[in-house]
């Protein structure tokens, strides 16, 4: 056992190296990449007279989309900021997405707008569109209202891209502000493309958190007060100076903000729009116009530049951060899933050999990773397998290779155009980059991990959370409606759960296979294979029905008791599986009604003797519960969409009671033996036939109404 321990420990161990090691050079050469990236970028850029811009006529013309939903509060000051944008081919469509608020009564009265019919070039399908508004004061010629009813984002920026006249397409988050030269130095990067075309761009994102904004300006920059905030100031230099730039320059970008980013109209258009079945609609838009490229074989970019061009507020607190990730991490899924065909396909050049994978194993299974390093680590502990000094070494290895990555964004984004000028920022960005590993990062893992069970909760036909408002909705029905609704749900609910505990019980059933080659090597498996599955097998499928009646019953009177009643049930018997048949390799003997008789003294000298109380065994136990409990736990808070799954588990439970005990006897394994029978026989029912046997013995009475002599 302690050997078998150790070789898991090394397997593990040669793993999590072989992927550190890769994240290390990944990320090594993000930053050599980047340096040079802002180096030229700022070298060709810095005498840049962008006034020329600005004044020709034949510039290209921009259609800045902007949704709104609810922003009441702020959108006149917003649009305001919008009309202050130093271009001249320019258009602003503000979208208000079906508010509920006033914010379309008070763009009509801020901008003397009235409703007038307008063609809509674009045919993307869409929610429909109430009305379209222009301003009767020439002053704001360039603004354009459309109200519609509420789709979501995605369908508001499709009606945008719809309605819109220009080449490009800048589409943000009506609550950003954008510098006023920012169009500006957008439009320089589409006026010098030659031979390859320029699809999308996107700028730095800074944070609008404590800074001075005055009429849609910000005046005066400063880090937010918050650690939580200033975390992710440094997270943005990183993410955009490094991350964007790098990937940028090497023609691997597949994401540009959905807070600020710009793209070819056509393109998006052939493309049909954002994708309105997904939270990560500007990581999806951004691969399908690659893909559209790739599989017409036209040369393109995907670039960032590293202006500071847009300012937005991030979260300050845990729980909106938390949100805010989890919606990543299920985006990022979304995308990959949706074009996983182009993963390793060199048909899509390196967006499919380069630039999706990396999104698979490093943003994507990252957190994932961190975490089950995590889960690892307390393992490793419980068994006393963790070799201190290696330990010590490696965490004080990786924690400075994070700090020194931060370290280096900063400087690097001092190199560039950096905003946070103030020494004290400097400091406190430093300071942060200490304590971001401790802090910031475990709540970003468990968003990050939150999102991944969310995203297959949601989309593999887990159902919806029932929570105490199900019992509130059938509170006023006819009784015989009330408790056929009631049932219903319950098989919905008990489904999910006899599916994930015939899972556990079967994972069991192969431990028990397993654990027999490696104790016993001159065991002949074959034989004992079919009549251990069986008899298992029918004993499950009858804790099944028995455990799914009483779930039903309980559940009529309150759904909380039904079901921490049969989750209890099921995590006792997958537990006590193991404990019986390690019980019977390390004693040879199988656990009965002997069981009731025995005294805790001789109880615990059985055990001693057989070896099985020791630190690393209880360990192990723990582990067990815990992985056997996890799985229980998610499928009570979820259900099927029907109750057909309900219905089979349970009539394949009926059908059990009536297999004759005959049908699963071997005559190999009656010729084979005493430990070989034993070892083939369901530990569970022996358990139970034995207790049972001893009941009834003790209580003649039960034998007479039975009709046993």
């Amino acid at each position: 056992m302690l050997e078998f321990s150790h070789i898991i420990y090394e397997v593990v161990i040669w793993l999590f190296l072989l992927y550190g090691s890769a994240v290390a050079i990944i990320y090594g050469w993000i930053g050599i990449y980047a340096l040079g990236a802002v180096s030229k970028y700022k070298k060709e850029n810095t005498f840049t007279d962008y006034s020329i811009i600005a004044a020709n006529p034949n510039a290209p013309t921009f259609s800045i989309i902007a949704p709104a939903y609810n922003e009441g509060m702020t959108i006149v000051e917003n649009v305001r900021s919008l009309l202050s944008l130093y271009y001249h081919n320019l258009e602003i469509i503000i979208v208000n997405d079906g508010s509920k608020d006033d914010s379309i009564q008070k763009l009509i009265e801020a901008y003397d707008l009235e409703s007038m019919a307008y063609f809509i070039q674009g045919k993307i399908e869409t929610n429909k569109v109430r009305g379209v508004y222009k301003s009767k004061n020439p002053a704001f010629k360039k603004l354009i209202v459309v109200d519609k009813e509420n789709g979501g984002k995605a369908d508001a920026l499709n009606v945008g891209v719809n309605i819109s006249s220009g080449e490009y397409l800048v589409c943000i988050d009506v609550d950003c502000i954008l510098e006023q030269d920012a169009i500006l130095k957008l439009a320089k990067p589409f006026l010098e493309q030659t031979d390859k075309k320029y699809i999308a761009c996107g700028g730095v994102i800074r944070l609008a958190n404590n800074c001075v904004i005055e009429n849609g300006k910000v005046i005066s920059v400063n880090m937010p007060r918050t650690l939580l905030g200033r975390t992710q100031a440094l997270e943005y230099i990183r993410a955009f100076v490094l991350g964007r730039m790098a990937w940028s320059r090497a023609s691997g970008l597949i994401l540009i903000s959905g807070a600020f980013g710009v793209f070819d109209r056509k393109i998006v258009l052939a493309c049909g729009g954002y994708d309105k079945n997904t939270v990560g609609e500007d990581m999806e838009l951004v691969v399908r116009m690659r893909k559209y490229m790739e599989e017409r074989n036209e040369p393109y970019e995907v670039l960032t530049i590293p202006d500071p061009l847009c300012w937005t507020e991030v979260p300050e607190t845990k729980d909106i951060l938390k949100k805010q990730r989890n919606r990543w991490m299920r985006g990022t899924i979304e995308t990959l899933w949706k074009h996983r065909k182009m993963m390793f396909n060199p048909k899509y050049g390196k967006l499919g050999m380069i630039s999706l994978p990396y999104w698979f194993f490093f943003e994507f299974l990252g957190p994932l990773v961190e975490f089950s390093g995590y889960i690892i680590f307390i393992i490793f502990l419980l068994l006393g397998i963790i070799s201190w000094s290696f330990f010590s070494v490696l965490f004080a290895l990786v924690i400075s290779m994070g700090f020194l990555y931060s370290i280096y964004a900063i400087l690097v984004d001092l190199v560039s155009y950096q905003v946070y000028t103030k020494r004290k920022d400097f400091f406190a960005l430093i300071a942060t980059a200490f304590s971001e590993p401790f802090y910031f990062h475990p709540i970003v893992v468990k968003a990050g991990v939150s999102g991944f069970i969310d995203y297959f909760r949601k989309s593999h036909g887990w159902g919806e959370m029932t929570r105490q408002g199900f019992n509130q909705s059938t509170q006023n029905l006819p009784l015989k409606e009330r408790i056929s609704v009631i049932l219903q749900e319950g098989l919905k609910r008990f489904g999910i759960l006899a599916v994930i505990f015939f899972i556990l019980f079967l994972i069991g059933i192969g431990a028990e296979l397993l654990w027999y080659q490696y104790s016993f090597p001159t065991l002949d498996t074959s034989i004992i294979i079919a009549p251990l599955l069986s008899e298992n097998i029918l004993f499950a499928f009858k804790l099944i029905l028995l455990t799914g009646i009483i779930y039903l019953i309980l559940s009529l009177v309150k759904e909380t008791w039904a079901k921490i009643l049969t989750t209890g049930v099921f995590l006792t018997v997958i537990v006590t599986q193991y404990i019986l048949f390690l019980y019977f390799t390390e004693t040879h003997n199988l656990l009965g009604s002997e069981l009731l008789y025995y005294s805790k003294n001789e109880i615990k000298q059985v055990l001693q003797a057989s070896g099985m109380l020791n630190f690393k065994n209880f360990a192990l136990m723990g582990i067990l519960i815990v992985a056997s409990f996890i799985p229980l736990w998610l499928a009570g808070k979820s259900s099927f969409k029907s109750i057909y799954t309900g219905i089979t588990l349970l009539g394949i439970g009926l059908l059990a009671f009536f297999v004759p005990s005959f049908l699963l006897d071997t005559k190999v394994l009656k010729s084979a033996n005493e430990f070989n029978q034993n070892a083939a026989k369901s530990k569970w029912i022996y358990f139970f036939k034995s207790n049972e046997d001893s009941f009834i013995n003790e209580h003649p009475e039960i034998s007479e109404f039975l009709g046993n002599p």
